[in-house]
């Protein structure tokens, strides 16, 4: 029987840091001795605190109710998952924080950084202890706008232009969220993180589609993903660790609460109601699916090292967001998709924020991100060598490193689900799910070549000093990498099989889930496949210079689907205030006339432009509104219609030949291949 404590230490460790960042921010400039020791002081007590509470949280629910705060109160509950989450995100702040120490002292603005860092610590815990959804929807837009200030540190115009993007993106989500708890008031009367599917009526879909939207954004599903690719990088590198290993997770722990326990019935459940659990499920991991491979295609195609590293968080959030939507139509049997990726986001927050420091440790030493520019940086910096390629193969799924742990549940869980339903589409998002880990081995290829392999440019070939701190949280991270994939079964058996037994998956989906074969020969054979599949892709490629084709901005997902919907918004808004404002001109012009009614219901386009003021305005801003319309009209077929003197087959070379020809060999292979 579970027991629940009540104690304010969750409200400590969320006031704490933030009272400290504000602290911090009224410090002067000059006290940067004192400035550290504060901000490496604070993230150390989140990290005890939370620590702490492992055993209190073993035994039940760690709680704190603060009834008269605003109309529906904030209240905090820490079961398992949730002390998960707060362990990553307290663990790699403490390390981010240390890194900052050497990576941050020749910038400029040390006072609000190290503020809004410290304080968005204290959010980001509020976000994972919420006990409800209001609680969870208030860090959740504090978070949101307190790392608005770290995207935007160095305050150039790139910088400015991502945390333009980002800031626009996370209203929106905002919103969607705000929709979202709002309906969801409406209909059952409470905001509890509880089963209540029953309750939601025929609104059920809307909430789901809004929270989706506003928990999608903040973790980068595709094509939500806009803004990712372009904060990661212009943040400074401990900031981009946080943002690319702790930050997205708020993403996935809201799409965690509200697709396996707000939408699931409190009891039995109705046909109807399991029904559309299986097909929101479903279509959870075929959006996990498209944004896993979509990630992975860009992060191939880019030569900036961050960027890389940013579109490979989008695709690791894809496998997450994938194993999450098996467990969801897996119901009651869902537990190796729910375990495979609440331990992928353990995983990935791992290795990606130790991926991150070490790639800002090159930057800091080089002050060089393009990979044009870099190479040879094995020769100058071993351990951050070592330590890259470490996390290198934990991210690619290599047995002994960690996320081997995580991709072979997710996997298996695919090939369970299959077997169990019998879909072809399950099959084909498992064939995907392949490829995609054969292209992330190729992306990491890429990118360790160009910056460790090769010859040093004359610019970088001098002699670079490691400090103390930088390489001391690289090993952190690559030791971290091994000992998880070392001993996979401990972190699942003694954290994550729990967290599944609180969400009362099945004992039977649990059970095989204790002494998980992961070193057996049928999953070391799939990462043999992946393997070969990863270097007969590579090999070529790479030879013929294929992933350094830049695609046309016509495919640009920003372009082709972001930007026309506001334009299609504001085109038909304008277009209709102005027809509007026509008619009623005309109404007032003839209100005398016996005949206002054929009047009003005839064309606006015959109306005589020498009326009033008034009319005359209306006339003139009409027009510009139709013009507009037209032009917008002119883009969409500029968008998608296909450009016939390019297309032609004496265009082809051996080139596209050779490209088509392993794109068909590719697809042979993962389609053969048996399961």
């Amino acid at each position: 029987m579970e027991t629940t404590f009540s104690t304010f230490i969750p409200l400590y460790l969320i006031l704490i840091p933030m009272l400290t960042g504000i602290v911090l921010y009224f410090l002067p400039e000059s006290k940067m001795l004192i400035r550290k020791a504060v901000s490496i002081t604070a993230a150390l007590f989140s990290l005890a605190g939370v620590i702490w509470l492992l055993p209190y949280v073993l035994m039940g629910e760690v709680c704190c109710d603060l009834i008269e705060f605003m109309q529906f109160g904030l209240y905090l509950s820490i079961d398992v998952i949730s002390w998960v989450f707060a362990l990553l995100i307290t663990m790699a702040y403490f390390l981010a924080v240390l890194f900052s120490f050497s990576y941050m002292d020749h910038e400029h603005n040390l006072r609000r950084y190290y503020s809004f860092l410290i304080f968005t610590l204290g959010a980001l815990l509020g976000v994972v202890f919420a006990g409800d959804f209001f609680s969870l929807f208030i860090f959740f837009e504090i978070m949101t706008f307190s790392s608005f200030v770290l995207v935007i540190h160095k305050q150039d115009r790139e910088a400015l232009q991502a945390g333009s993007l980002y800031l626009y993106m996370a209203i929106l989500g905002g919103l969607s969220l705000l929709f979202a708890i709002l309906l969801l008031y409406g209909n059952t009367g409470h905001l509890d993180m509880i089963p209540a599917l029953e309750n939601l009526g025929t609104q059920r879909l809307a909430i789901l589609v809004l929270f989706m939207i506003g928990f999608g954004i903040k973790a980068g599903l595709v094509p939500l993903h806009i803004w990712l690719p372009l904060a990661h990088p212009v943040a400074p590198s401990p900031a981009s660790a946080l943002l690319s290993g702790i930050m997205i997770k708020a993403g996935a722990y809201g799409i965690l609460r509200v697709s396996l326990v707000l939408f699931r019935p409190a009891g039995e459940g109705s046909t109807a109601d399991w029904i559309f659990i299986f097909n929101s499920g479903y279509i959870l991991m075929w959006i996990g699916i498209v944004t896993m491979v979509a990630g992975a295609l860009m992060a191939l195609l880019q030569s900036n090292t961050k960027r890389i590293l940013a579109y490979s968080s989008i695709s690791q959030m894809g496998y997450i967001a994938a194993g999450f939507g098996v467990a969801v139509f897996m119901g009651l049997e869902g537990a190796m998709g729910f375990t495979g990726s609440l331990y992928h986001i353990a995983n990935h927050a791992v290795f990606k924020a130790g991926l991150f420091s070490m790639i800002g440790v090159v930057y800091m030493l080089t002050h060089e991100l393009d990979m044009s520019r870099l190479g040879g940086m094995a020769k100058k910096m071993p351990l951050v060598t070592v330590t890259f390629v470490i996390a290198a193969l934990g991210i690619a799924g290599m047995p002994g490193f960690n996320g081997f742990a995580s991709k072979t549940l997710i996997h298996d869980a695919m090939l369970e689900s299959y077997k169990h339903f019998d879909l072809y589409g399950i099959f084909i998002a498992e064939r995907f799910f392949f490829i995609t880990s054969a292209l992330t081995i190729c992306y990491f290829l890429k990118l360790f070549q160009g910056v460790f392999l090769g010859p040093v440019p004359e610019k970088l070939d001098r002699d670079y000093k490691l400090p103390i701190s930088a390489g001391f949280i690289t090993v952190v991270f690559a030791a971290l990498v091994l000992v998880v994939g070392i001993f996979p079964n401990l972190l699942l058996e003694r954290l994550l099989v729990p967290g599944a037994q609180l969400l009362g998956f099945s004992d039977y989906s649990i059970a095989g889930l204790y002494g998980f074969g992961y070193f057996e020969w049928y999953p070391l054979r799939k990462t043999l496949l992946v393997t070969l599949l990863a270097l007969f892709i590579y090999l070529p490629a790479s030879a013929r210079g294929w992933f350094d084709w830049t695609p046309p901005p016509r495919l640009c997902i920003q372009r082709l689907i972001i930007q026309p919907i506001p334009q299609m918004v504001l085109s038909f808004f304008f277009r209709e205030v102005n027809i509007n404002d026509m008619a009623l001109g005309q109404f007032y012009e003839h209100a005398d006339n016996e005949d206002v009614q054929s009047e009003y219901a005839g064309s606006i386009d015959v109306m005589d432009p020498g009326h009033d003021e008034a009319g005359q305005s209306a006339y003139y801003v009409s027009g510009k509104g139709l013009d507009r319309d037209r032009r917008l009209k002119e883009q969409f077929k500029s968008f998608f219609w296909w450009d016939q003197e390019q297309w032609n087959i004496k265009n082809l070379n051996f080139d596209n030949l050779l490209l088509a020809f392993v794109l068909g060999v590719i697809l042979f292979i993962v389609f053969s291949y048996g399961t």
